[in-house]
């Protein structure tokens, strides 16, 4: 007999509940998983502090994950549980018997599904074995044997799943319940549709049978219908291309609309795959304009996907998807003379991690605003918010806000004019299969487009080698690089920039009698471009005929343009040259520049870091809490000017991705911006010039353009100052301290600012202005400052 169940009346009831949720999940009775998942959060929240039924309630929740999307586990939810595996070593069994059969298991599921996942099929496979064997070798009459009859099944058929070649699983007998069965069919099913080779029709029939019978059993409610229905429209795709006929066409139409009209909207898992594989099929049956319709509502898919992500592995995975399927929407709707949908498009799909940190800025206000205090507060309340909490807190941020879908050509324009901007350019790369593009949305008239073979930065090509030379300017290589070599490649690819794209796109505003004002968002490694070096045959370069500015996205303009204009005072904060001890060396122009500028243009500001002379400044070593501090103060006197001349770093690995500063006793990286400048009440700051190196360039791929100056953006900065690779020290000094002249002695706006001070570098008549300290002066018989790398690293952002 065992030991008394000595529990606490609500500790057993919400273990019992817990495993009840378990046994209705193996059964495939639970109809409404949503519900089921919002009551483990609460569970899971009611019993914080209680490590084991904390982590008991996470760990179904993932389980729970397997009816809603497919035989695989939610990332962030699993991630989540093989955190907490620890947690369910203590009391839970003896508490909560039912439990038992899935907790002895759930650790090598967890982390075989995680294996494959992450392409570690080896791994998955061996796991996925060696579990089948514990099962099997279970006695006769084991209660955990028994327990895990419906569970071997599935263990069968990911295990198939992931076979080299296909595994034969045993039939579940006739003694199984319809359960077992229909999970037996539908798996075996779409194992049938795996693409290889050789297609093999018979297999695809027996496959379409096992889907057909599967559907037929399941309730019309039920969890997994849409996936099984989407099952049987990829089966019916499949059948139609090996026999060329239609009818298989048209069933697979009427299959997926079923499936689409269930999944109800972009919030189920389903929802993007199951439109994109609509929108393949009404094309194929020459339905142009409702396959266009299905591309671009399955892309909001994705921006749900992202945003309900917790863990940045997943989201930059989902991301990663977004970009590929909406280039090529966006092909398919410039070869059907479409550009107001390819510009839709391709916003969907691009900066969808720095939108996610707009998204979530502040839900706390916005929940209130929506009406829902009360989720406001549990918001409030939670450490650590669950998926499904978070899913809760989008569902309604997403309600009738429009928050999933890109803006339309309207809200562009309207941002274009507010900006007094010409026109917004999309550049999208050629590939082996499509040409680049250009796509326009100008302020006034139709969208256009242009098709431009010679965009094109592949591996191999004359380009990549000018950008990974222009790349290779990291100051303890500089010395390495023989400066004809980079000066003929870097003239190689202004010469290439301006034929490839800019002289096409720039053409018909050069004869409008003023200086055309255009905003960029290249795609792909096109971000890597300074177009705004780009040379015309006659010698010129596009900075002086264009104001140029970039956008990590149509979205992102928009937000920037309808933000309220930052109130102008001659106060803020400027950083000069912090000592970051042996991290990297000294930057004594940056001293000189940072230090002129305040003394000139900004004496009633704060100034941190190192003076001319090498001493600290007495209002601060420049630390993150100097510009936390500042950051966070409330009122005007502090000012709306932010100017950083240090060092920046970023870190491409997926575990490790990162962009920030080094400042004294410490870094400040981008993800830290969002949260220090997230407040509602914060006071807008209206300039961030980022004068350190490679704080324009993306840590998630240039498609997510997620920088420190972007981040800035994306924490309400109304305009930034960004740069595209390591600047030189010296002629940076030179052309930060004339943008500031510009800016404030001339009264420029910022982006038009940088623009003259670089024309100013370009110019050999330049003459320094009367106020420019004597220390600078003397840098212009030192440097040389019309080189491209001296003067083009610089690139404007926002406002």
């Amino acid at each position: 007999m065992g030991q008394p169940d000595s529990s606490p009346p609500g500790r057993r009831a919400a273990l019992a509940r817990i495993a009840a949720i378990q046994q209705a999940a193996l059964d495939w009775t639970v109809t409404d998983v949503p519900g089921a998942l919002a009551e483990l959060d609460r569970l899971a929240g009611e019993f914080a502090d209680d490590r084991q039924v904390r982590a008991l309630a996470e760990v179904t929740a993932s389980a729970l994950g397997l009816l809603r999307a497919s035989p695989m586990l939610d990332p962030g939810r699993m991630r989540a549980a093989l955190a907490n595996l620890d947690d369910l070593t203590e009391a839970v069994p003896s508490a909560a018997p039912a439990a038992e059969p899935m907790l002895a298991l759930m650790p090598d599921l967890l982390r075989a599904a995680q294996a494959h996942q992450e392409g570690d099929t080896g791994t998955a496979r061996s796991l996925f074995a060696a579990l089948r064997v514990r099962v099997d070798e279970l006695p006769p009459g084991d209660p955990l044997g028994t327990a895990l009859a419906d569970v071997a099944p599935l263990l069968d058929a990911l295990y198939a799943g992931m076979a080299d070649t296909e595994a034969q699983f045993p039939d579940p007998g006739p003694d199984a319940s319809d359960t077992v069965r229909a999970l037996h069919l539908m798996v075996r099913g779409g194992l049938a549709m795996r693409p290889d080779d050789a297609a093999d029709p018979e297999r695809v029939e027996a496959g379409l049978d096992d889907l057909r019978a599967v559907v037929a059993s399941l309730p019309g409610h039920h969890p997994y219908r849409v996936m099984c229905l989407a099952s049987l429209g990829l089966g019916l795709a499949r059948r139609a291309e090996m026999r060329g006929t239609l009818a298989d066409v048209d069933e697979a139409i009427t299959v997926l609309e079923e499936a689409r009209t269930l999944a109800g909207d972009a919030t189920h898992p389903q929802w993007s795959f199951v439109n994109a594989l609509l929108t393949m099929l009404l094309r194929r049956r020459g339905r142009e304009p409702l396959a266009r319709r299905a591309a671009l509502e399955g892309l909001r898919g994705y921006a749900w996907q992202v945003l309900r992500q917790p863990e940045p592995a997943a989201a930059r995975a989902a991301a990663r998807e977004a970009v590929e399927a909406a280039v090529g929407i966006a092909n398919g709707c410039l070869a059907n003379h479409q550009p107001a949908d390819a510009l839709r498009a391709l916003d969907a799909g691009r900066g969808l991690l720095l939108f996610a940190t707009t998204a979530w800025r502040d839900p706390y206000t916005r929940l209130v605003e929506a009406g829902d205090r009360d989720l406001a507060d549990e918001w409030r309340a939670t450490e650590r918010p669950s998926p499904r909490l978070r899913e809760r807190v989008l569902a309604v941020l997403t309600r009738d806000s429009g928050l999933l879908d890109p803006p339309d050509l309207a809200e562009i324009r309207d941002a274009l004019r507010r900006l007094a901007v010409d026109a917004l350019v999309y550049l999208v790369p050629a590939t082996a299969s499509s040409p680049g593009w250009a796509v326009i949305a100008p302020v006034e008239g139709p969208p256009r487009y242009l098709a431009l073979s010679l965009l094109s930065v592949g591996a191999g090509t004359d380009v990549e080698r000018y950008l990974t030379a222009l790349a290779a300017r990291e100051p303890r290589e500089v010395g390495s690089i023989d400066p004809d070599v980079l000066t003929d490649r870097l003239d190689a690819l202004c010469t290439w920039a301006w034929k490839a794209a800019m002289g096409p796109v720039v053409g018909p505003y050069l004869d409008a009698g003023r200086v055309p004002r255009l905003v960029l968002v290249p795609m792909g490694d096109l971000a890597r471009v300074p177009w705004q070096a780009a040379r015309a045959p006659d010698g010129t370069y596009l900075v002086q005929r264009v104001a140029l500015s970039q956008a990590a996205s149509a979205r992102m303009l928009c937000d920037t343009a309808t933000a309220e204009r930052a109130p102008t005072a001659r106060t803020g904060l400027v950083l000069a040259d912090p000592d970051t001890g042996d991290r990297a060396g000294g930057l004594r122009s940056a001293r000189l520049e940072a230090y002129g500028i305040h003394q000139v243009f900004y004496p009633g500001a704060t100034y941190v870091g190192r003076r001319p002379d090498g001493s600290v400044s007495p209002s601060g070593a420049g630390s993150p809490d100097d510009v936390r501090s500042w950051l966070r103060a409330d009122g005007t006197p502090a000012g709306s000017l932010l100017h950083l001349a240090s060092h920046g770093v970023m870190e491409t690995a997926p575990a490790t991705a990162s962009s920030r500063l080094l400042l004294a006793g410490g870094d400040l990286t981008a993800d830290e911006l969002v949260e220090v400048m997230a407040g509602a009440d914060r006071r807008p700051v209206g300039l961030v010039v980022l004068a350190a190196c490679h704080t324009g360039r993306s840590v998630h791929g240039y498609d997510e353009a997620y920088s420190l100056g972007t981040m800035f953006l994306a924490a309400g900065a109304r305009s930034v100052l960004s740069t595209q690779w390591s600047v030189p020290d010296g002629e940076t000094s030179l052309l930060m301290y004339m943008f500031h002249h510009f800016l404030v002695a001339e009264r420029h706006p910022p982006g038009d600012a940088l623009r003259r001070a670089q024309m100013w570098m370009l110019d050999d008549q330049r003459r320094p202005p009367r106020h420019m300290p004597p220390a600078l002066r003397r840098m212009l018989d030192d440097t040389d400052p019309v080189r491209v790398v001296a003067w083009a690293g610089f690139t404007h952002w926002g406002q």
